[in-house]
């Protein structure tokens, strides 16, 4: 086979993949575009506070459809074992808990009404 028509051959099939490669870049672009631009659905819950494993992460097991939520709360923190109702959006960005729904909480309230377990005392 001559050199030009292995050529020919790689230009054929590599000018189609870069145009489906660039397409479907543009496509993810504008994905993202959209989904940055519309407001989050906020989540509403309930659940007990319990501490995350990484450091000064808390995560609340909410009490209706089982989904772990990473809380990420601004201000006054809920204390571990207390029961809290929530209000938050998803947060869009990496976090140090590693565990859960990463969820920016916009407010919280104690619910004495939830019985939830306290810490165990460290081992000595």
């Amino acid at each position: 086979m001559k050199t030009t028509t292995i050529m020919a051959a790689i230009v054929k099939t590599a000018i189609p993949a870069a145009a489906v490669f660039a397409v479907m870049a543009l496509a993810s672009v504008a994905a993202a575009g959209q989904n940055r631009n519309s407001k989050p659905t906020p989540v509403h819950g309930h659940g007990c506070v319990e501490a995350g494993v990484e450091a000064r992460c808390l995560v609340v097991k909410e009490a209706e459809s089982g989904t772990l939520y990473n809380l990420i709360v601004k201000g006054a923190r809920p204390a571990i074992g207390t029961g809290i109702e929530f209000t938050g959006v998803p947060f869009d960005g990496m976090t140090t808990c590693m565990q859960g729904v990463a969820l920016e909480v916009s407010a919280w309230a104690r619910k004495d009404s939830l019985k939830c377990a306290l810490p165990a005392a460290p081992a000595k």
